[in-house]
C-alpha cells in the first residue's frame, strides 16, 4: 500500500473544505490506482522520455542488464515484424502452413508433398542441409531471414524423399535432395541437365543439352538448382569419366 496516501487525503481535505473524509479518500485513492502518486517504497525501474524515434532513457547510464533488456525487446519487435512481411508474403503458397514467433526467433511450418518445393524454401530461407535433423514425418533445418533466427520445418520431406528414391532408376542423394541421375534434370532458368559419368570420388557430372563441358552436381545444384526432373525424356548419360576426368565448371 503507497504510505503517502493518508497525508495526501489531509491535504485534499485542507484545500477542498467541503470535501467529506470518505469522499477525500475515494478520490486519492483512484488518483493511486492510476499511478499518479509517487510511492517512496516503490522501484520504478528505467526512467523514460519520449522523443521523436519513440520512448528512450534518460541521460542517467543504463546498467548491463538494462541494455540486455532493451536490447532483447528491440529483437522479439524485429522478429514480430519479420514475421508479418513472411506470413503476409507467404501465405498464398499452397505450402505455407504458418509462422510463429519465439521470443526472438521464429517457426516456420511447411507442408512439402516434393523435394524441390523444400530446396527452395532452403534457399528462401538460407537453411543448410543438416542430416541429423529429420524425423519420421518432418524434415527441419536453421537458417535466417532479414537477420533473424528461423527454424524451417517441413511436415512430409521425409516422405517425399522416400517416394523419390522408390521411383528413381539411378537415385542419387545430395544435400538432402535424391536426384534420378537416369533422367535430365532441369535448373532454375529452364535448362537441361544430363548426367555424364562421375568424377573419381564419386560426385556425378552434368552437362547442358548440346554442350560438352561438365560441371559437378554439386556447382550445378548451388549455382543452378533447384533441379527438377525432366520425366519424358531418358537421360542421354555417357560412359563415365576416368580417374583423370573432371569437371569444367
Amino acid at each position: 500500500m503507497n504510505r503517502n496516501l493518508s497525508r495526501a487525503t489531509e491535504i485534499v481535505c485542507e484545500t477542498v473544505t467541503l470535501l467529506s473524509a470518505d469522499a477525500a479518500a475515494a478520490a486519492v485513492t483512484a488518483l493511486d490506482s492510476a499511478g499518479l502518486l509517487v510511492d517512496p517504497a516503490r522501484s520504478y525501474g528505467v526512467l523514460l522520455h519520449r522523443t521523436l524515434s519513440g520512448w528512450a532513457p534518460t541521460d542517467q547510464p543504463l546498467t548491463e542488464l538494462e541494455e540486455q533488456a532493451l536490447a532483447w525487446d528491440a529483437s522479439c519487435q524485429h522478429a514480430r515484424q519479420v514475421a508479418s512481411t513472411i506470413e503476409r508474403h507467404l501465405k498464398g503458397h499452397r505450402e505455407f502452413l504458418r509462422v510463429q514467433v519465439d521470443g526472438d526467433r521464429l517457426i516456420v511450418s511447411l507442408h512439402i508433398t516434393d523435394q524441390a518445393q523444400w530446396a527452395g524454401w532452403r534457399r528462401f530461407f538460407a537453411v543448410q542441409h543438416e542430416p541429423g535433423r529429420k524425423l519420421p514425418h518432418v524434415q527441419a533445418g536453421e537458417g535466417y531471414r532479414d537477420g533473424v533466427r528461423v527454424t524451417l520445418l517441413g511436415y512430409d520431406m521425409p516422405q517425399a524423399q522416400a517416394d523419390a528414391a522408390a521411383r528413381a532408376a539411378q537415385p542419387y542423394e545430395f544435400d538432402g535432395i535424391v536426384y534420378d541421375l537416369a533422367r535430365p534434370l532441369r535448373d532454375a532458368d529452364g535448362g537441361i541437365w544430363h548426367h555424364q559419368g562421375d568424377r573419381a570420388d564419386g560426385m556425378p557430372l552434368l552437362s547442358l543439352a548440346g554442350r560438352i563441358e561438365r560441371c559437378s552436381l554439386a556447382n550445378t545444384v548451388w549455382q543452378a538448382g533447384p533441379l527438377t526432373p525432366v520425366t519424358d525424356t531418358p537421360s542421354t548419360q555417357v560412359n563415365p569419366v576416368t580417374e583423370n576426368g573432371g569437371e569444367a565448371a
